[in-house]
């Protein structure tokens, strides 16, 4: 009797010193429960650690959790921080659209019709396309994509995402918040049967200096334009359902590829080989021989939620 006294007595004790962190999760570029891309948020982390929220990040295992906190910018609304299960990052699009989705959901009263949220990458501009009882459609203007090295080594680049040289029709980094390796296969049912080779593609990474690999090919559909995948193994992220930074950066790409149109618009499939089916898309605007500006859109639901103990 006296050791089960003692056993209640522990857990009461442990009860009471754990703090309740609520979190909701949404699905991004996805108009239904269980497609897109997974996200988590906590909008009152309170004051946690980076280590703490790393750890969080890692026990959750989506490819991005975020955090909310009051900006130091005055011209932001929330101060986002992002992590996957790796690593912090200073930017990612679908936590940038589902954490803005959360935060609009949450407001009392009458909803503004967008947001600005401060990363690490800088300001955010996040506008409301749609809200109503069937969808919320939310658009992100991105940092205007920045032009690197062209490909280097197309046979290990193939052989990296397991495909066949004459597969492989070129590519080059393109940074848009983060640095991607953007390459084009030959058509969309080579990026479907792409299987990662880790080893190989993590020394493709590292050579160009890159967090992730975006394959994809155009396609002959005018409703979906775009047939993509992306890896990014060092992130821990082996595969990723959606990925709107990643989205941005190919508009710049196509952009540049197609001499500059005034404007350029995709629509992208994501996520299918996952079974996690998404859809984004990006307007890319140029004027001048430049690209001027960059948005992304996508539809979020809203899945659930829960609770982490944290100690």
């Amino acid at each position: 009797m006296p050791e089960s006294g003692l056993e209640i007595h522990l857990f009461v004790k442990g009860r009471d010193m754990s703090r309740k962190l609520v979190y909701e999760h949404v699905d991004v570029f996805t108009t239904k429960p269980f497609g897109g891309n997974q996200l988590a948020v906590f909008e009152k982390p309170g004051k946690l650690k980076k280590a703490q929220m790393q750890l969080i990040a890692r026990e959750i295992n989506f490819s991005e959790t975020t955090f909310i906190f009051p900006p130091k910018d005055k011209e932001a609304d929330a101060k986002v921080r992002i992590f996957t299960p790796a690593e912090e990052i200073p930017f990612a699009g679908h936590p940038v659209l589902g954490t803005a989705f959360v935060i609009l959901s949450n407001k009392k009263g009458k909803k503004p019709p967008g947001l600005e949220l401060e990363l690490d990458s800088g300001r955010i501009s996040v506008e409301v396309i749609k809200s109503n009882k069937t969808e919320t459609r939310l658009s992100m203007t991105q940092p205007v994509p920045k032009f690197g090295s062209a490909l280097m080594n197309r046979g290990q680049a193939a052989k990296a995402v397991g495909i066949k040289n004459f597969d492989l029709l070129g590519g080059g980094v393109i940074s848009s918040g983060l640095d991607f390796l953007i390459m084009e296969a030959r058509d969309t049912e080579i990026v479907g049967q792409a299987n990662l080779n880790i080893e190989e593609a993590v020394n493709v990474m590292a050579r160009h200096k890159v967090i992730g690999i975006y394959l994809f090919a155009r396609t002959e559909n005018p409703k979906v334009n775009i047939h993509a995948r992306f890896f990014a193994p060092t992130l821990s992220v082996v595969e990723d359902p959606a990925t709107g930074s990643a989205a941005g950066a190919l508009g710049g790409y196509l952009a540049r590829i197609l001499k500059f149109p005034a404007e350029l618009k995709l629509i992208i499939s994501q996520g299918k080989e996952m079974g996690r089916p998404s859809l984004l898309q990006v307007d890319v605007h140029c004027d001048r021989g430049m690209v001027q500006k960059v948005k992304v859109t996508g539809s979020i639901v809203r899945v659930g939620e829960g609770t982490i103990l944290m100690p």
